[in-house]
């Protein structure tokens, strides 16, 4: 076995307390954080000394399934097969001592519990952490899970996500008052087709989109959430063409997989994904945005637009969305086309189009009565607006935004304020 990895395995053993298992299985895989950078990840399954040789085709109870960054050894993942820990309990934190379950986690990541997270959600067999900086939370977010069974041993510890600490943070006291937030709210104010599963029919709601207001009121940044968002390039384009091509589109075989070899591990090679896209292929990917239009929905000029471009596990992903029909955008339904980036051409799709299905049957809106100013007066008292950190990539730093967000819609047709999580 390389040096390096029987370092990283004896340290994990050691760290975890699996003196009584052996390493069954590990392999490699690699991903992106959010500031872009390739993050070595391995995954080790190591099996109880006792545990029944004739099931190598699947983890047994105890089995302790770990996840561990290659190459700083920080454990990321600690999942026990059905909830049987069977490691040194020495080396665990019991459920019902909060403050042992606290230090233990900040010897694990790092962090520093009230500066870099805060308890987000406590039961008695589980507690969740967030991200924050000084009590303000931070976005994107990171999030700390522990689980434990029912006498009380740790069977699951997870970390994901992003912690900065004060290093990485624009200080400034919160200043986003209603004068300089409402106007912000008013233009996030929009008019939305939902399904309504009581009556069957689509229901006309305004309602605010949740947004990010920069704390001098200046600009909004948009949530960032999902692959490929570094990545993300922004597209408006409506999708036009004067006739359509003959011919069949034949979709290839894709492969997501995150895996690498140990040696591209050792190498540190960059995730393919950090190489930014060109403006050569943006605008190639456009055209074969196009061509592909063109021959799998050719009755469609105009009624579809590109709205970005971005790069997933080695490919280019291209969205489309409706550009007319309020109750699929509503849905944010959309075309996700997989581009193969080194011949820059398409090789497979998906259409969310059938998640429409289910709702083909409802009947149509009734006409809209209220306007937006009387809806968003009446919304005006529901708007919440709270500090965030939110990372700027012009920066490079956190800085102090309001958080813009409202639980509640109003009815385009009665006027009724209605809480949108009972649509």
């Amino acid at each position: 076995m390389n040096e390096q990895l029987q370092e990283l395995v004896n340290a994990t053993q050691e760290t975890l307390g699996l003196n009584n298992h052996l390493l069954k299985r590990y392999h490699f895989f690699r991903e992106t954080n959010h500031f872009n950078e390739t993050i070595y990840m391995m995954n080790m399954e190591w099996s109880p000394n006792d545990a029944d040789s004739l099931h190598e085709d699947f983890n047994t109870a105890g089995t302790a399934v770990v996840d561990v960054n290659f190459h700083t050894r920080d454990i990321r993942r600690i999942v026990f097969v059905q909830d049987v820990n069977n490691a040194d309990h020495s080396m665990y934190p019991a459920a019902a001592a909060k403050e042992q379950v606290i230090e233990w986690i900040e010897d694990m990541t790092g962090l520093t519990f009230g500066r870099q997270f805060l308890i987000a959600q406590e039961e008695e067999q589980a507690m969740s952490f967030g991200a924050a900086v000084d009590n303000i939370p931070v976005s994107p977010t990171g999030t700390i899970e522990v689980t434990f069974n029912d006498d009380g041993v740790l069977t699951l510890f997870s970390i994901d996500g992003v912690f900065p600490n004060e290093e990485h943070i624009e200080w400034e006291p919160f200043a986003l008052t209603p004068d300089k937030y409402e106007p912000i709210a008013m233009e996030q104010c929009q008019l939305l087709q939902l399904p309504d599963q009581t009556q069957e029919k689509w229901l006309s709601i305004y309602g605010i989109g949740e947004v990010f207001i920069t704390n001098d009121a200046e600009r909004t940044i948009t949530f960032s959430m999902g692959a490929g968002r570094n990545s993300f390039v922004t597209k408006d384009n409506i999708l036009r063409w004067d006739k359509p091509l003959k011919g069949e589109f034949e979709r290839k075989e894709m492969d997501f997989s995150p895996e690498v070899t140990l040696e591209t591990a050792l190498q540190k090679e960059p995730h393919p994904d950090t190489i930014p896209l060109t403006n050569d292929e943006v605008e190639a990917c456009e055209k074969e945005v196009l061509r592909f239009m063109r021959i799998v929905y050719p009755e469609e000029s105009g009624k579809r637009k590109l709205t970005g471009i971005y790069l997933q596990n080695g490919y280019i992903i291209a969205e489309m969305k409706h550009a007319e029909d309020e109750m699929k955008r509503a849905l944010d339904m959309k075309v996700k086309l997989v581009i193969e980036r080194d011949t820059l051409t398409a090789m497979n799709y998906i259409d969310q189009d059938m998640l429409y299905e289910a709702f083909k049957h409802f009947g149509i809106a009734d006409e809209v009565v209220i306007s937006q100013e009387d809806a968003f007066d009446k919304l005006r008292e529901h708007l919440e607006v709270d500090p965030v950190y939110v990372y700027d990539s012009e920066r490079e730093r956190y800085i102090m935004c309001g958080k813009l967000d409202c639980a509640y819609g109003v009815n385009a047709v009665t006027g009724e304020v209605v809480a949108l999580n009972t649509l």
